[in-house]
């Protein structure tokens, strides 16, 4: 009689009746939430339909009302290279009105009704109008909220890693990673913390095993960094004379990481310090802005 009762209440609510659900059943606890995600997802952006499996279990006495799955990735914290000069305030106060301008968006979000599906696939791609792929080697955080409809809610929060994506460009191969941590100003993969050495050999070895698999291959590894002001103004024009060789540096330490640890011959790398010349997003954009400070590895026979 009582899952009877329960369940004509969550017809109720999802019908849009106007009377609430009978709180002498409201179990007054949050739903039970069992996810697993895969150890890592490994798309491949040749494949169209590439997805990861998700599974979702629920164990609670109420009906569920509804969920909402949100994904974002988790920024490392890069050092940012080569200070120069201060903007002026006027520059400064456009660069914050650019920045609140922009409607935050989750990177990837889904809600639905009822309960969530056993088996919840992803392909990798944000909701976002651009549709864009998941980045290379990087961690996002997945959260699941379940709430019944008595308004009982439960979270579930964990991590989805990214393997290297290798993506076809002609004849040629591209792995795009943001997610290498340097210091400040710096090139020296020693001179971060205990955790950020840790992730950054989680993420050299990841790039490691890809590169092994194509042994005929040369590679050019090229550096890339964050402008910390407009094109064209003085600032730019300045940076741009730290920024290329210390984007090299860090390209040739990424370089010398690899053939030191992990057995990649050094004779197949070229190193070019790209600098500021192609980034990805606005500088002034905090939230996208760690895409720029990133290294790329191009393949070709």
């Amino acid at each position: 009689m009582k899952k009877l009762l329960f369940l004509l209440a969550a017809v109720c609510v999802l019908a849009g009746c106007v009377s609430k659900p009978n709180e002498d059943l409201n179990p007054n606890t949050a739903p039970e939430l069992t996810v697993k995600i895969p150890e890592l997802f490994s798309p491949d952006p040749d494949i169209v339909d590439d997805k990861i499996k998700i599974n979702i279990a629920i164990k609670h006495p109420a009906p569920i009302k509804d969920w909402d799955i949100e994904i974002q990735p988790i920024r490392q914290s890069s050092g940012q290279s080569a200070q120069p000069a201060a903007q002026p305030a006027a520059a400064q106060s456009e660069t914050r009105q650019r920045a609140e301008g922009r409607q935050r968006q989750p990177f990837f979000e889904l809600k639905g009704k009822d309960t969530p599906p056993a088996e919840w696939l992803w392909d990798g791609k944000s909701s976002r109008p651009s549709g864009e792929m998941v980045q290379s080697a990087t961690d996002y955080r997945f959260k699941l909220t379940v709430n019944d409809i008595y308004d009982n809610s439960a979270d579930f929060e964990g991590v989805i890693s990214v393997d290297v994506l290798v993506r076809r460009e002609g004849n040629n191969l591209r792995i795009i990673v943001p997610s290498i941590i340097f210091p400040g100003d710096s090139s020296d993969l020693t001179k971060v913390s205990e955790d950020d050495q840790r992730a950054n050999r989680r993420v050299l070895r990841l790039i490691a095993t890809a590169l092994s698999k194509y042994p005929d291959y040369r590679i050019t590894i090229e550096g890339h960094a964050n402008p910390l002001s407009a094109a064209g103004t003085a600032n730019w024009t300045r940076q741009e004379t730290t920024l290329k060789p210390l984007s090299e540096q860090r390209a040739r330490a990424v370089g010398e990481y690899l053939a030191t640890n992990n057995n990649i011959a050094r004779t197949r790398f070229t190193y070019v310090g790209m600098g500021t010349t192609r980034t990805v997003a606005d500088f002034s954009d905090e939230e996208e802005q760690w895409k720029n400070r990133r290294v790329e590895f191009i393949l070709n026979k």
